[in-house]
């Protein structure tokens, strides 16, 4: 019995050796088929020489790794992005990658327009490696639960800017982290000055605007919303008529703020505003002509803590698409960059953590001191882009600023605001 089984397992050996030799002999296809030949169509409002950048720091570089898959880059301008895009949906014709706003995303996945990408995030990707908060945005149908329908690569936030020049004339100590939005009224009635004597204030203590990238923000810190869980519009409640009425007595009592009709980035950027709330991305601006001493601080706190409204720039793929693997594989490469790209570059935050505390991306040697963005993720916000946002913001001018002109009360602004959100929530 035992001479059997020797017998059959030395046959079995035999059998084997000559099954490797011939496959050693055969063609290397029979190892590794090539893959076939891919066109993903990316579709995008970044033109000009954001293209360019995105080309020749992404594209090529990618295509370089995957030479069967060809990207065909197509750009168009924002105004146009989103209605030529439902139009490729609508005849079929819908391309497999794009960039998506954040002011869209949930929208479209409502739409049924963008895949699911959790189940591939989950599968190749580790969140302690990203920023994770602006991830949120990107989620449906929840900010704080939902699945991710598009996936960050870099994002921007308000930023609390300050002229370090104008607190050293003053003697003042800078902004720190104990600072509150009711520190800014009171330090801005220090720096509001007419310097030349002529009767007209020419340095201002702080900018006050009913924007996005600022009331929201107050709005939140001092415990209100736009919009709670449910799509109930609440900016006309107590919280959030509190943290609006600071905002215009800056104007119209305290002083400190010009009317909303000046330019706030021009005035900061002529070394005329002292401190101000505006897009990290304006640093960009603000390197190339401020002549003094400036920096960025910690956003103040509110009675409800600190709030940092953050927003980013996305990817999103087609449900519709047939290449959804190698459009995934588009976005792991570009969002795990190790190397600052010129497309986002020094101005927004990337969210691999890896890049963003990098010292090619904190710039040390140059203004602000980018560790103060990295420490404000931790305060990070989408606060409401949804639903219908486009619509209700574009409202708020209209509504709001009556109030900021001083023409009639903060509530009646917030209240005709309020009206106007719950029209547009109910066409969406």
């Amino acid at each position: 019995m035992t001479g059997k089984f020797t017998g059959r397992r030395r046959s079995g050996v035999v059998f084997v050796a000559v099954l490797m030799f011939g496959l050693l002999l055969a063609p290397a296809a029979v190892w590794a088929q090539e893959p076939e030949p891919v066109t993903l169509r990316y579709f995008t409002w970044a033109g000009g020489a954001a293209a360019q950048h995105i080309r020749e720091d992404f594209i090529e570089p990618f295509q370089e790794l995957y030479p069967h898959i060809t990207i065909e880059y197509e750009a168009v301008s924002f105004g146009e992005f989103f209605d030529k895009l439902l139009t490729y949906y609508a005849s079929g014709n819908a391309p497999d990658l794009m960039h998506m706003s954040v002011g869209y995303v949930y929208d479209y996945a409502d739409m049924g327009i963008l895949l699911n990408l959790q189940p591939l995030f989950d599968r190749d990707l580790n969140e302690d490696d990203f920023f994770m908060e602006p991830f949120k945005a990107m989620r449906y149908p929840s900010m704080e639960g939902g699945d991710l329908y598009g996936i960050p690569f870099a994002f921007v936030m308000s930023s609390f800017y300050y002229n370090q020049s104008m607190f050293d004339q003053m003697g003042l100590a800078y902004p720190d982290d104990t600072w509150t939005w009711e520190t800014i009224s009171e330090v801005g009635k220090r720096l509001t000055r007419d310097t030349d004597g002529d009767g007209v204030i020419d340095k201002w203590g702080f900018y006050s605007t009913y924007d996005y990238k600022l009331l929201e923000m107050v709005i939140r810190a001092f415990g209100g919303r736009v919009l709670d869980e449910d799509f109930n519009v609440v900016v006309d409640q107590p919280a959030a008529v509190q943290a609006t009425q600071l905002l215009v007595d800056m104007i119209h009592v305290d002083g400190i703020a010009p009317p909303v009709t000046a330019d706030g980035n021009r005035l900061f950027r002529e070394g005329n505003l002292a401190m101000h709330v505006t897009n990290i991305s304006d640093l960009t601006s603000f390197r190339e002509v401020a002549t003094f001493d400036w920096n960025v601080a910690l956003m103040p706190a509110g009675p409800a803590g600190r709030v940092v409204r953050l927003w980013p720039d996305s990817f999103a793929i087609s449900s519709t698409s047939q290449h959804v693997e190698e459009a995934w594989e588009y976005i792991k490469f570009v969002i795990t960059q190790t190397k600052m790209d010129r497309y986002s570059g020094a101005r927004k935050v990337p969210v691999y953590k890896a890049l963003a505390t990098s010292p090619e991306w904190l710039e040390q040697d140059q203004l602000p001191d980018k560790m103060v963005f990295i420490q404000q993720v931790a305060y990070g916000d989408p606060l409401e882009f949804r639903p219908n946002w486009g619509e209700w913001n574009d409202a708020r001018v209209g509504a709001l600023r009556p109030a900021w002109m001083g023409q009639e009360p903060v509530l009646t602004g917030l209240q005709r605001w309020a009206q106007a959100i719950r029209n547009a929530i109910s066409r969406d």
